[in-house]
């Protein structure tokens, strides 16, 4: 449950963004929490482990925020996202900026228990619970002082947990320089559109923003408040990359190509007529609901034309 306000994948012939509004998201305290935590200031060290279909995916980077922007970096590659940007800054710095009318969205979908008053990292912090009805879906570890989530627990249905992100070397002030001044690198411009293509809502989740791409392409973007996703559909004749080491993602309306990465996971489909990219952070439950009620697929990659051959 990252904040950063978009994840850019760039393939052959588009650059995806997925965008997290900031503010307005969920109405009273889980409203301010979140808040809070996308203006808090630190740099630290972010452990994300995932846990999906059986598969455990790590990830260790390192990370700075403030003012609403945060700068990752994986390894030696380097990144920036917040206040309507998202840049990459790797050997060719390429960036996005959108022109967006996102606006939060109310929902009572969830309650929020403050549980107890701890001390994490010599750090007075709070832990507090996310419920949807009586179902646990998040239990977060806030930071009195900053605001920043120290620790970030998502769990399904059934109580298992499917991702944990924890910060670590905690200093809650920059200490990181940028490697490259932002306005330098070339950026993309997104243009908010009315959606042609996408539903106004699936699983519980509502559309409250919505872009064009190439090639008649669009991308809506969809919340409830408290995860999110974003749904990209394109021309049949797409070529749709990083998708090679799918697995299989068995539900009641299909199989599906899926690629769980520590931050989010990623779904492919065709229904004959278009490709759709679904990217998001929402449980594995949600996802089959979500799923559902979208167009169900009528071919898939390698692994579900294999799965769909032995199991029928």
């Amino acid at each position: 449950m990252t904040f950063a306000r978009r994840l850019v994948l760039v393939g052959a012939s588009a650059i995806l963004v997925f965008v997290v509004p900031v503010g307005g998201a969920v109405a009273g305290e889980l409203e301010h929490v979140l808040d809070e935590a996308n203006e808090s200031t630190y740099t630290a060290t972010r452990l994300i482990v995932s846990m999906w279909g059986g598969q455990t995916n790590v990830s260790r980077e390192y990370v700075e925020r403030a003012n609403g922007m945060e700068m990752v970096k994986r390894d030696s590659d380097w990144s920036m996202a917040g206040n309507g940007k998202a840049a990459s800054m790797g050997d060719k710095p390429t960036g996005v900026t959108f022109l967006t009318d996102a606006h939060g969205e109310e929902t009572n979908r969830y309650t929020v228990v403050a549980r107890s008053n701890v001390n994490h990292m010599s750090r007075p912090s709070r832990i507090i619970e996310v419920m949807e009805g009586d179902i646990l879906r998040a239990s977060l570890v806030v930071d009195d002082r900053s605001g920043a989530l120290l620790i970030q627990e998502l769990y399904d249905e059934g109580g298992d947990m499917y991702r944990r992100t924890t910060l670590s070397d905690f200093r809650a002030y920059r200490t990181y320089e940028a490697p490259m001044d932002e306005s330098d690198v070339p950026m993309e411009i997104v243009m908010h559109e009315e959606s042609e293509l996408v539903p106004e809502d699936a699983g519980g989740y509502r559309l409250v923003d919505a872009f064009s791409g190439p090639g008649g392409s669009e991308q809506g973007y969809f919340t409830d408040g408290l995860f999110r996703f974003s749904l990209f559909v394109l021309d049949r004749r797409t070529i749709v990359s990083g998708f090679e080491d799918s697995n299989v993602f068995l539900t009641g309306s299909g199989v599906y190509d899926m690629v769980a990465t520590p931050q989010a996971v990623r779904v492919h489909w065709s229904d004959g007529s278009n490709e759709y990219v679904l990217v998001g952070d929402v449980p594995p439950d949600h996802l089959r609901d979500i799923l559902a009620e979208l167009p169900d697929p009528r071919s898939g990659g390698m692994w579900a034309r294999w799965w769909q051959r032995l199991f029928g």
